[in-house]
Formats: structure tokens, sequence, C-alpha cells
């Protein structure tokens, strides 16, 4: 049975953004051009699960175990320890095209993820298994997605084709299927500003608009800046305050914008008070002009 939770990411200040990081029992995918730090993100991820004691599973068709345990020496990070004490499962595949995914690949996850509840998965990168991918083979990601979702919570990264082109099926196939999706882009203005980060989705949930800035550091890893603004704006809704103070009671409420403010008010928002107040106030007013049932 899966258990609707959150998950940390591991990625400083990316959580914030999220409203409290990914959900638990999902797919998530992370989007970018060679050098904007996916493995990185990957490798921040599964270390976070495992300084918590979680079973982490880390598939790559490109480097081997060596390759990543050489990666996270680099930033100052010992996973050696956890691939002993099989708190890690490293695997490196070969892979020609998406029909792979139903066999192998599928069975050595579900084998490393027995007896253990929300794995943390990660797969960097599945480009080389999907880039051959057509909008066929749909059903075939679809599925493979339910899978992993039922084992755990997974973090797919997918290079960008060149010239940020991302109509095509491998890409736009993982992206409408994915639950939350992530762009790292690199746009090269600088130190300062030189990568970005943008949430293009994150289902069941509010996310952060807009794009924020982020350095990758040794030891630290990704550090996304610009995160203690939107706390600064995130809103924490007490409609029943937010009633009163426009001179309404619960009662004076429509049911129909009685229902939708409920709903608002079950999560944060990044608006300032004012903004509520205006929100909430319009609801009302809509809702007033429709006759009673």
């Amino acid at each position: 049975m899966i258990k609707r939770g959150r998950v940390k990411t591991g990625i400083f200040g990316l959580d914030t953004l999220l409203g409290s990081g990914l959900w638990s029992n999902s797919v998530n995918v992370v989007l970018g051009s060679a050098g904007t730090g996916k493995t990185v993100f990957a490798l921040q991820y599964i270390l976070e699960g495992l300084e918590n004691d979680e079973k982490c599973v880390f598939v790559s068709f490109d480097m081997d175990i060596k390759d990543i345990e050489e990666t996270a020496k680099s930033f100052g990070w010992d996973i050696s320890k956890y691939i002993n004490k099989k708190k890690l499962a490293v695997n490196k595949f070969f892979a020609e095209n998406v029909s792979y995914i139903n066999n192998d690949l599928l069975n050595f996850i579900q084998t490393e993820a027995e007896n253990h509840e929300n794995v943390r998965i990660v797969i960097d990168s599945f480009t080389p298994l999907i880039s051959s991918l057509d909008y066929g083979m749909r059903n075939d990601v679809n599925w493979f997605f339910s899978r992993l979702k039922e084992l755990g919570t997974s973090v797919i990264t997918l290079e960008e084709s060149l010239g940020g082109n991302m109509e095509k099926p491998f890409i736009e196939i993982p992206i409408f299927l994915g639950d939350t999706v992530i762009h790292l882009k690199n746009i090269g203005y600088g130190e300062a500003f030189n990568r970005t980060l943008r949430i293009i989705k994150h289902r069941r949930s509010w996310h952060a608009e807009g794009v924020f800035p982020y350095r990758i550091l040794k030891g630290i890893g990704i550090f996304i800046e610009g995160t203690a603004i939107v706390k600064k704006m995130i809103r924490h809704i007490n409609l029943k305050e937010i009633l009163e103070e426009l001179g309404y009671s619960i009662s004076d409420v429509p049911d129909g914008a009685l229902q939708r403010l409920n709903a608002f008010s079950e999560e944060c928002v990044q608006c300032s008070d004012d903004e509520i107040k205006k929100i909430v106030q319009m609801v009302i007013e809509c809702y007033s002009k429709y006759p009673k049932s």
C-alpha cells in the first residue's frame, strides 16, 4: 500500500521551493544539458536517504560503480561505506531501446527494493535508454513509471537536446508522465547567475514560481539561492481569521465559495497578506451572484 508523504531532496533550498519536498512514491524528472549538475543532483538525493538510513538504488547507463564513487569523492562524499553495507545498490546497464525496461532493469530494482519501504531510486541518465523513443512507446514508459512508484520515490535525469528543444518524444513523454519536473539550465551569464533552476510542474502540490540561480559547491553540492525571499512570501492561510478581517462569518459565505476557499487554505501560498484577502473577497463576490441551490 502506498503511503503518501514528503521526501526530502537533500538539495539545499529545493524543499522550500517544492512546499516541503517530493511526494513519496512518485517519479520525478531532472532535465538539463551537459554540465548543469544532474548527476550531482542525483547523488545529493541519494546521500540524503543514506544519511537517514534509507535503502537507495542508483542505476546508470553512463557510469560504473567506480565512476560514481569517484564523482561522489570529488565532492567530499563517502558513499563507498554505504555500498559495502548494502544500503546503496549501484549498477551500470547497457540498453539499446525502451523494451529493456521490462526485464533486467526493473528486476534489478525490484530485487534491491524488496522488503524495504519507499526506496530512493535514481536512474542517471534515462536518456540512452529512450533516445530512440517514439510516441507509440508511451505506454511502455507509463507502465515503467507506475512500477517505479510502487517501489519507491524515483529521480530520473534526462539530457536536454541541443538548442533546448523539448518537443522530442524521448523528452516530452517523460516530462508529461513525471510527477515533478525540474529544469536545470546553464545560461552563461557569468558565475553568479551561470546556472538556473525552474520547477516546471509539481503535481498535487504548490510550488514556487520563477527562476532561481544555483551554484555547485564542493562538499555542498547544489545550493539554490533566493529561497529566503520565497520563505518570507509563503503564507499559511487561516481562513476564519481572514473572513473575520473582511467582515464575514463562515455562515455568510456561499457553499460553493466555502468549498473552494477551504481547499485554498489547505496549502501554503506565495502571496502577500493583501493578495490573499483580495482572492478571498473575489471568490465570495463571484459566488454571491449565483442563485442559491
